[in-house]
C-alpha cells in the first residue's frame, strides 16, 4: 500500500524506535530526481527516465527498515 503521509510517519517512527538516523527526505521528495520515494514512479538514470516503472517505498517497508536511498534514481542519502 502506498500512502505518502503514512509512510513518512512510519519511517520517522522506525528511526525513533531503533535510534537510527533519519536519512530519508522529511517530505519524501528525493532531492536528486524530484520524485516522491513513497509513491510509484519511474527509474531515472543521469537525470533521464528510462521508461521503466519503480514501485516506491510502501508503508509497510517504511515501517520495517531504514530508508537509505531513492528507489527511483538510486541516490544514496547516507554517503
Amino acid at each position: 500500500m502506498h500512502d505518502i503521509q503514512a509512510s513518512i510517519k512510519a519511517q520517522a517512527k522506525y528511526c525513533e524506535e531503533h535510534e537510527a538516523p533519519h536519512f530519508a527526505p522529511k517530505t519524501g521528495r528525493c532531492w536528486s530526481c524530484n520524485q516522491n520515494i513513497y509513491a510509484p514512479g519511474h527509474h531515472v538514470w543521469k537525470g533521464k527516465s528510462d521508461g521503466r516503472e519503480s514501485a516506491g517505498i510502501s508503508v509497510e517497508k517504511a515501517g520495517q527498515e531504514l530508508v537509505t536511498g531513492c528507489p527511483h534514481c538510486h541516490r544514496s542519502y547516507c554517503d
